[in-house]
């Protein structure tokens, strides 16, 4: 009976491995024997031998009775990160989110001058009208939806210069050119976490883009889903949901965790 046990608890072991360690990553106060069983619904005599083989092991560490990350764990992310880049993270949500909204999906950053967004990756919507736009693209900070988000999201001093240089051209009817205007919508978009356009920069074109954070709550990047402005109209509160959470994703792949939700 005792190896028949065994056998059919060795498959097993892994996936509780997983399931504990995402568990003690969301705990960083650490969680004590039973807490742990009671939150995996595992026995506590099975996963006393899961906990004593990770921490042996440095996966885990103990004090007392608490169980926490240890220093391997960490060091196994770092590595994992390290060896991959923003974009390659980030592709997934990109595919995935054209798949359930439908639309073209851009990831973009800050330019190295501080005055655009660029469009670093992307992927297109399949529907014969669409938002099309390449890799490599620019567009001002102060008037698409991807750099308001990133403006919105810079160190105050950052954000200060940027105003303090920059002409509000107007790109279309419906752009913001008024400075006073303009700070009331970045003060809107860090408080909500989401950033909006509706034919701003391109009169037929919508924009909904949201912040992705690092593991040190720096947003690094703007998620955006460009949409045709009769259907970003229509669908934007769909739309708004859809991109808050793929950025979302994105940043607790990267290990940012959030102070409340």
């Amino acid at each position: 009976m005792k190896k028949l046990q065994s056998r059919q608890e060795g498959p097993m072991v892994l996936p509780r491995a997983f399931s504990l360690l995402r568990l003690l990553a969301a705990e960083p106060m650490g969680l004590n024997l039973s807490e742990i069983a009671q939150r995996l619904s595992v026995p506590k005599s099975s996963l006393s031998a899961t906990l004593k083989s990770l921490t042996e092991q440095n996966i885990l560490d103990r004090q007392g009775t608490l169980y926490h990350l240890g220093s391997e764990a960490y060091s196994l992310a770092s590595v994992i990160l390290a060896g991959r880049s923003l974009r390659q993270i980030a592709k997934p949500f990109l595919e995935k989110t054209m798949e359930v909204s439908g639309e073209t999906v851009i990831l973009g950053e800050l330019s190295s001058d501080g005055m655009h967004a660029i469009y670093v990756d992307l992927v297109d919507s399949p529907k014969s009208v669409r938002f099309s736009v390449a890799v490599g693209t620019r567009r001002p900070l102060y008037s698409s939806s991807c750099g308001r988000l990133l403006l919105a999201f810079l160190p105050e001093k950052d954000q200060q210069a940027y105003l303090s240089k920059v002409e509000l051209e107007k790109k279309t009817e419906a752009t913001t050119t008024s400075k006073s205007a303009l700070i009331k919508i970045l003060t809107d978009i860090k408080n909500t976490g989401l950033a909006e356009t509706f034919g701003e920069y391109s009169p037929d074109v919508s924009g909904f883009s949201a912040p992705i954070f690092n593991s040190d709550e720096e947003v690094i990047a703007a998620l955006t889903i460009a949409v045709p402005i009769s259907r970003g109209q229509r669908e934007k509160d769909l739309f708004a949901r859809q991109v808050m959470a793929a950025a979302a994703g994105i940043s607790k792949t990267l290990g940012y965790k959030p102070q409340s939700i």
